[in-house]
C-alpha cells in the first residue's frame, strides 16, 4: 500500500478484535471511522487511535442488529472519510436468548450477518473507487471457526428450534458462504476490491456476556486452557490480511485461526454458486423488506 493517509471503517471497533485492528490501523496513519453502541466507550477509542498516530480518527455509534441503521451509517462514512481502501466486520454477538429485531431479524443472524452484507452493499462503491488493480481495497469478515453451520433458508429466524449453538453455526456458513460469492462477483465486476473472512478460534473479549449460562461455566473450564487466544494474536492476523500485498493472499478466500494462521480451501457448499445465489437473493429480500417497514 502506498505512504498516502488511507481511510478504514472498523465495525465493532470499540471492543476486543476490532479495537484491536483499528489500533493497528491508527498506528500506520490511517484515517479512522469506528462503530459501537457505548458512546463513553467510543470515544474513548477515538482519543486512543488518535494518541496512536491515526491521521484522524471519529466514533459512529449504532446498532448494527438494524440493517436500517447499516444503511444510513454508510452514508454518514461516505461523508466523514476523504477515502475507503479498508472495510472490516468485526462486530458481533452470541445470545443464547431467541430475540427478533424491530425488523423481524433473529438479533444473531441481523448482527452477525446481514448488517455486514446491507453496509457492504452500499460501500462497495466507495471501496471501488478507492481501490486499483496493484492496490485493491480490502473487505474482511471476522467470523467463527465453525466448519459444520447449516443455513435453515426456510427458517432463516429459527422460530422453530432455536439454540445459541445452532444460531453460531448459521452465521457461520453465512458469513463463509456470503465471503466466497462476493469474491466470485468481484473477480467480474470490481476488480478494485477483494474480500477474505477469517475463521477465528476462542478469544477472550466481552461477546460472552450474552452467552447462555451453560456456554458461561464451559468455555473457560474446558476450552480456553487448550484454545483461548488473544485478542492482539488474532487482531494481527486480521491486520495482515487487510495490509499485506503478498501474491499469495489474492488465491485464497477463506482463513483460520484457531492455534495457528492458515488459509482454508472452500469446502461442501460454499463451492456450490447456487448456494451463493440463494443466500444472495434472501439477504436481499430481508434488506428491502426492513427498508421498506413491512
Amino acid at each position: 500500500m502506498s505512504d498516502a493517509p488511507r481511510g478504514a471503517l472498523v465495525t465493532g471497533g470499540t471492543d476486543g478484535i476490532g479495537r484491536e485492528i483499528a489500533c493497528g490501523l491508527a498506528e500506520r496513519g490511517f484515517h479512522l471511522v469506528v462503530v459501537g453502541r457505548d458512546a463513553g466507550k467510543g470515544m474513548r477509542v477515538q482519543d486512543e487511535l488518535m494518541a496512536k498516530g491515526a491521521a484522524s480518527a471519529r466514533f459512529l455509534q449504532a446498532d448494527l442488529s438494524l440493517t436500517r441503521q447499516a444503511s444510513a451509517l454508510a452514508k454518514t462514512v461516505a461523508e466523514v472519510l476523504p477515502s475507503l481502501h479498508v472495510l472490516v466486520h468485526s462486530a458481533g454477538i452470541v445470545s443464547g436468548r431467541f430475540q427478533l429485531t424491530v425488523e423481524g431479524v433473529e438479533r444473531n443472524f441481523a448482527t452477525n450477518y446481514l448488517s455486514r452484507f446491507a453496509l457492504t452493499q452500499q460501500l462497495l462503491p466507495l471501496l471501488t473507487q478507492c481501490g486499483s488493480p496493484t492496490g485493491p481495497a480490502r473487505i474482511l469478515l471476522i467470523g467463527g471457526a465453525a466448519r459444520n453451520g447449516k443455513i435453515d433458508f426456510d427458517d432463516v429466524n429459527l422460530t422453530r428450534k432455536f439454540g445459541a449453538v445452532r444460531a453460531l453455526l448459521q452465521i457461520c456458513k453465512a458469513n463463509d458462504l456470503f465471503a466466497v460469492e462476493l469474491a466470485r462477483r468481484l473477480v467480474s465486476v470490481h476488480a478494485n476490491v477483494t474480500v477474505a473472512c477469517l475463521k477465528v478460534g476462542v478469544v477472550k473479549t466481552n461477546i460472552r456476556k450474552d452467552f447462555p449460562a451453560w456456554m458461561k461455566r464451559l468455555v473457560p473450564l474446558l476450552i480456553d486452557p487448550l484454545l483461548a487466544q488473544s485478542v492482539e494474536t488474532m487482531a494481527a492476523s486480521a491486520l495482515r490480511l487487510v495490509l499485506d500485498d503478498e501474491p499469495s493472499r489474492a488465491a485464497s478466500i477463506l482463513y483460520s485461526h484457531i492455534l495457528r494462521f492458515k488459509p482454508l480451501p472452500p469446502w461442501g457448499e460454499l463451492v456450490d454458486p447456487q448456494q451463493g445465489t440463494r443466500l444472495w437473493d434472501l439477504s436481499e429480500q430481508l434488506v428491502a423488506r426492513a427498508a421498506s417497514g413491512a
